[in-house]
Formats: structure tokens, C-alpha cells, sequence
């Protein structure tokens, strides 16, 4: 049902729930106004009732009412006569005579009191009218069915059981309804009220009271019919006293039926009106109104109506209510529709004309404002869109052509970097390759400086040999010849390391040369990375968001070149101090050189010259000190130049892994350039279908 609802048109949908909001609303309504209407016709029904039950009760309990006031005014006379001690019993039947006389309802009256309480009862022993209760004060004064009135004795005291029930409780007593005999042998309804007598003290002297016939309750009852229903009048004790529904049920119970014994138990606490169904299944409301008869006696007036009589009026109003509602419904429908039709329909027609003018990529579609409500202020804001949107995809088509351009370029770029980065990678990989040959030389360089150093040491203990020999000389001229021949030996050997120290020194300022050229190619290697990193570095910037990588990368490359840079400027201090190292080391080989060719020949000489040797060998004592010294500090220069070949192999070394290193990063530019290249071309065949798309709006 949904799923319908929400695939029909506006003005269905408009139609539809205003036709469930006005029947809700009508329904609401008309059921407010029909059960105020069933509310007043109820209370009307129960008035009509309450009144025709009021009305019975006016007009014949009265006649009841009346009658027990005069009975209560003849006891007060009796009470009186009998408190003066003046009692007189034939006034007191004439009495009962003319009250009989003057209430036609009444049946008969009578008195009868306690003996000796109405005068000496042996005094009225002989009266026919009192013998029969033995003088006692018993008489009743009857209507006869030729309507004469006669007082005749009142026998049977002891069946008299209300005497007895007023004796005890000394108050009025009100029998239930009761079926008497008459004289043609028919029967009568009869109810008798009984009143005390009581002294001054509340002494009970006797009871004075009247027998009244109910038929003319039964029918006044049968002429009651109001709204179509019936009266009926119920005893204290729940028996029909008058039926005017049923003349038959008169003298029976109203409680035979447990319905109407709970009813009848509701009325005596109070709740006089119910509904029930009768016997015929109709529904029928029952009004009851109590009637005070005497003392705490009350006698009941029931009025049922039929229920429908009594919403007669409301069924009537219900329908033709129902028959406006309808008609109601059906205009304000049309009238709901025209209005849709004309005030919101219309509008929506020309917005969806708009909208779909506007689905087909006609963005020059506007609608005409004809009014400033709500259609208006959606027509306002549908121009403004369309002229935003068209506004928007021109600004759209141009940022695809700049877009477009860009990405050539950026391509362009990318390509360019793409080979810089390839020729930055070949040069780092020829620059590894020479630092990795500089390292081997280096190393043999060290080899070589190691080996030099093992000679001028064993130079030193041969010139501190050559200064023992000659103290030894001095001491022991007399092997003279012995060690001239051993220090001829010697300085043989001595020339020899020095010819060899000469040569290691030479191969050495050579290898220190080509260092010294290796490492000038690596600075400008150096320089012309750093130059390609500073150009990577501005292409990225150009690149935009694409070229932040290669960025980064370019950056280290820089770094890594002013690293080298930095280790090429240590290296060639190095290599300058172990030039000026060498030098000096070559000086002091070739002094040596010399003065081991001039011992030499001083040797030679010795053997020739032997007589003037002692002065010679001081000379060569000093000259061998003196070597000593030179030798010595040749070692220690040695050194120091075995260790700057030593920094210069781990330079060259650190050189190396570093330059593997740029060149590692350098083949990943490549492959980021390679894949900034892709992207771009991608962007480029994007903006080609952004721009085939645009080209469908008609701006």
C-alpha cells in the first residue's frame, strides 16, 4: 500500500490524504455531535420518564398519602379523648364512618386497641359491635358494594399479625400487597397500612389503620404510556402493586428474575436508572422513583421506555448527519481538487518541465514567476541554480582545458626528469666504479707505506748500529779492518733500502697524484649532482602534489652530494698532507742517499786511509747520530702517512657505499618520474572525457 502510495502522482497523493484528514476530522466531529446528541436524547428520555413516573406518583399516592394523614389526625383525636379520660367509642366510629366515607380508595378502616386501653372493656360485654372480642375496643368500619358504610366487628385479632408486628416495633407498618375475597366471590388487591398508638410516655395502646384497594392503581397504570412504554408501581417488598405493561403481574414479584432482583437491590441503594432487555430482546431503559408512603416506607414507580423510542430523534439526526458529512465530503473533495489543480498542480507542471528540460543538459530552461509564494520563491531559486550551474560547468570546462595543458606539460616534465634522473644514476654508477678503483689503490698505497715504514725502521737500527760501530772503532782500533769490511757490508745493504725507499717514495707522490685526480673528478661529480638534485628539486615544485616525493628525493640526493663534497674536502687535506709528508720524506732519503755514498766511500777509503781513522770515525759517530735522528723522524712521518692512507681508503670506501646509495635513490626517481608520467598521462585522458561530457550541456 506504500509502495502505491509513493508512486503516484502529487495530486493523488494531495487528494488522498485530504480525504483521510476530513473524514477524520468528519468522523471526529460527527461522532462528538452524535454522542452529545445521544447524551441530551438520553437525558430528555429520562426526564420524560422521571416525569411520567412523578406524575403517577402525584396522583395516586396521594390519595394514600392523604388518607394516613387522616388516620395519624384520628389517633391524635383518640390520644386526646383517651389522655382526658373521655373516651367515646360510638364518636370514634362515626369517625372512622366519615373518613371511610371520604376516601373512595379506601376499602376499610378500622382500630383496635389493648384491652381496657380505649375505656372498661366489661362495660361493652353486652354491645353486639365489641362481645365478640369480649368488650374490647376491635371494630371496623367497611364499604359494602352498594356503597354503604357500616362498622361491623373486627375478628380474628389473633391471625392479625401486624398488630402484633406494630406492637413490637412500634411504628407504622405498611403490608405487602395482598389478593382479598369479595363478596361476589372475585378478588381484590389490597395493601393494609397499620399506625401505633402510642401514650405520652411510648406506652403502645393500640393501632389504628385502613385497607386500600390498588385497582385503581392497575388502571391509571394501563393509561400511562409514555414514549411508548409502560408505568408500573413495586412495594417495598419488590411486589407489583400496579403492572401497565401486564395487568396479570399484579400482586406478583418483581424479583422472580435474578436480573431484576440485582436491578431492584441497585434501586434501594440509590441507582434509579438502567438499561435491560425485556423479554422480546428489546432495549429498554428503566427510570424508578421512590415515594415516601409513611415513616421510612417507600413504594417505587417504575417507567420503562424503549430505547429506541427514546433515540428516535438521535437515529434521525445520526443519519441525516451521516448524508451531510457525505456530501460535505464529496464538495470539499472537488473543491480540494480544483484548488490542487489550479494553485499547485499548474506550478509543479511548469517546474518538472524545467527540471526535465534541464535532465536533458538544457541549462538555459528558466520558469516565469507569477506570483511571490512558495512556487515563486522555488521558481527564484530554480533560475538561480540553473544560471550558477551553467556558470559553474563553463568554469569547469575551462579549468579541464587549462587541466589539459597542465598535464601535457607536466608529462613533458616528467619525461625530462625522467632522463636527467636515468643520467644522474649512470653518473653515480661510473662515480662508484671510481671510487671503488681509488679504494684499491688506496690499499695499495697503504700496502706500499706499510712496507716503507718496515724499511726506514730497519734503517734506524742500522744507523744506531753504525753509531755503536764507531764508538766500537774508537774503543777497538785493532779490529778496524774487521769492521771496516762488516760497515762496507752495511752501507751496501743501507744503500740499497734507500735506493728502494727513494723508489716507494716516488710510486707514492705518483699514486698520491692520481688520488688527487680521482678526487677532483669525484667534487665535480659532486657539484654536477647537486646541480641536477637543485633541477630535480624545481621540477617537482612544478609538479605540484604529484612531484612531492621525488621532492623529498631530490633533497637527499643534494645532501648526499654536499656529503661527498664534504668527505672529497677532507680527503684531499689528507692527500696534501701526505704529499708535503712525502716531500719531505724524499729530502731526507735522498740527504740520506747521500751521506750513506759518502760513508761508503769514507769505508773505501778507511781501508786505504786507515791511519787516519780515528778522526773519521768521530765524524761518522756524528754523521750516525745524526741519521739516527733523521731516521727516526722519517719513521714517524711514515706513519702519519700510513694513516692518511688508511682515512683516505675509508673515505673512498664510505664514498662508495654512499654513491651506491645515490644511485639507488636515483633509480627510484626514475621510477617515480616514470610513474608521475603514467599519472599524468591518466589526468590527460580524464580531462579528454571531462571535456567530450561538457560538451553535452547546452550553457
Amino acid at each position: 500500500m506504500f509502495k502505491w502510495f509513493r508512486n503516484q502522482k502529487v495530486i493523488v497523493k494531495f487528494i488522498a490524504l485530504s480525504t483521510v484528514i476530513l473524514v477524520a476530522a468528519f468522523t471526529v466531529l460527527i461522532s462528538w455531535n452524535l454522542t452529545l446528541l445521544n447524551k441530551v436524547s438520553m437525558d430528555l428520555g429520562m426526564l420524560e420518564a422521571q416525569n411520567t413516573g412523578q406524575n403517577f406518583a402525584d396522583n395516586h399516592t396521594k390519595i394514600v398519602q392523604n388518607t394516613v394523614a387522616s388516620l395519624a389526625s384520628l389517633r391524635s383525636t383518640f390520644l386526646d379523648e383517651v389522655s382526658q379520660g373521655n373516651p367515646d367509642r360510638q364518636r370514634m366510629v362515626r369517625l372512622l364512618g366519615s373518613l371511610l366515607n371520604d376516601n373512595d380508595s379506601v376499602s376499610s378502616i378500622f382500630t383496635v386497641w389493648e384491652p381496657n386501653a380505649y375505656g372498661k372493656d366489661l362495660d361493652y360485654t353486652a354491645d353486639p359491635l365489641y362481645a365478640v372480642n369480649g368488650g374490647r375496643m376491635a371494630t371496623l368500619a367497611i364499604r359494602f358494594d352498594d356503597g354503604q358504610i357500616m362498622p361491623v366487628p373486627f375478628g380474628g385479632l389473633d391471625t392479625f399479625t401486624a398488630y402484633e408486628q406494630a406492637k413490637s416495633e412500634k411504628q407504622a407498618i405498611v403490608m405487602e400487597p395482598y389478593n382479598a375475597s369479595t363478596e361476589d366471590g372475585n378478588s381484590e388487591l389490597l395493601t393494609m397500612i397499620v399506625l401505633p398508638v402510642l401514650d405520652q410516655d411510648g406506652q403502645f395502646l393500640g393501632v389504628i389503620g385502613g385497607a386500600f384497594l390498588l385497582d385503581t392503581f392497575q388502571q391509571s397504570a394501563e393509561q400511562e404510556h409514555p414514549l411508548g412504554g409502560n408505568v408500573s408501581l413495586l412495594s417495598q417488598g419488590g411486589l407489583y402493586i400496579a403492572n401497565g405493561e401486564n395487568a396479570e403481574d399484579a400482586g406478583n414479584s418483581f424479583l422472580a428474575s435474578e436480573h431484576n432482583h440485582q436491578v431492584f437491590e441497585k434501586v434501594q441503594q440509590g441507582q434509579l436508572v438502567h438499561q435491560s432487555i425485556d423479554a422480546s430482546g428489546t432495549a429498554i431503559i428503566r427510570a424508578f422513583k421512590p415515594i415516601p408512603i409513611i415513616d421510612d416506607e417507600l413504594w417505587y414507580v417504575q417507567t420503562a421506555i424503549p430505547k429506541s423510542e427514546i433515540l428516535k430523534a438521535y437515529t434521525a439526526n445520526r443519519n441525516e448527519s451521516v448524508v451531510i458529512g457525505i456530501v460535505a465530503l464529496l464538495l470539499l473533495g472537488a473543491g480540494i481538487w480544483l484548488l490542487a489543480r489550479i494553485i499547485v498542480i499548474s506550478n509543479i507542471q511548469r517546474m518538472v518541465h524545467a527540471l526535465q528540460g534541464m535532465a536533458k543538459g538544457d541549462l538555459t530552461q528558466t520558469v516565469d514567476i507569477r506570483a511571490k509564494d512558495e512556487f515563486g520563491q522555488m521558481a527564484v531559486h530554480l533560475n538561480e541554480a540553473s544560471t550558477n550551474l551553467r556558470h559553474m560547468l563553463k568554469q569547469t570546462s575551462e579549468i579541464a582545458l587549462t587541466v589539459s595543458a597542465t598535464s601535457e606539460q607536466l608529462t613533458s616534465s616528467a619525461e625530462q626528469t625522467a632522463l636527467a634522473a636515468q643520467t644522474i644514476s649512470e653518473s653515480m654508477e661510473m662515480a662508484a666504479e671510481g671510487m671503488q678503483e681509488q679504494h684499491s689503490e688506496a690499499s695499495q698505497a697503504a700496502s706500499m707505506m706499510q712496507e716503507m715504514t718496515e724499511s726506514v725502521g730497519r734503517v734506524s737500527t742500522s744507523a744506531e748500529a753504525v753509531s755503536v760501530s764507531a764508538e766500537d772503532v774508537i774503543r777497538q782500533t785493532e779490529h778496524g779492518n774487521q769492521v771496516v769490511q762488516r760497515a762496507v757490508g752495511e752501507m751496501n745493504m743501507i744503500s740499497t733500502s734507500m735506493e728502494a725507499s727513494n723508489e716507494a717514495m716516488k710510486r707514492l707522490g705518483m699514486r698520491s697524484g692520481e688520488i688527487e685526480s680521482l678526487v677532483g673528478l669525484i667534487s665535480g661529480i659532486s657539484n654536477q649532482t647537486k646541480i641536477l638534485a637543485l633541477n630535480a628539486s624545481v621540477e617537482a615544485a612544478r609538479a605540484g602534489e604529484q612531484g612531492r616525493g621525488f621532492a623529498v628525493v631530490a633533497a637527499e640526493i643534494r645532501k648526499l652530494a654536499e656529503q661527498t663534497k664534504d668527505a672529497v674536502d677532507l680527503v684531499q687535506a689528507g692527500i696534501s698532507e701526505i704529499s708535503a709528508d712525502t716531500e719531505q720524506a724524499e729530502q731526507l732519503i735522498d740527504r740520506t742517499a747521500l751521506e750513506v755514498e759518502k760513508g761508503l766511500i769514507s769505508v773505501t777509503e778507511s781501508g786505504r786511509l786507515f791511519s787516519s781513522i780515528m778522526e773519521e770515525m768521530k765524524l761518522v759517530g756524528i754523521r750516525a747520530q745524526e741519521v739516527s735522528s733523521e731516521v727516526h723522524d722519517m719513521s714517524t712521518g711514515a706513519l702519519r702517512v700510513a694513516e692518511a692512507v688508511e682515512l683516505v681508503s675509508g673515505i673512498t670506501e664510505k664514498s662508495t657505499s654512499q654513491t651506491a646509495q645515490a644511485a639507488a635513490a636515483s633509480e627510484q626517481q626514475l621510477s617515480t618520474m616514470q610513474e608521475i608520467s603514467a599519472a599524468a598521462a591518466h589526468l590527460s585522458t580524464l580531462v579528454q572525457e571531462l571535456t567530450v561530457k561538457m560538451a553535452l550541456f547546452k550553457v
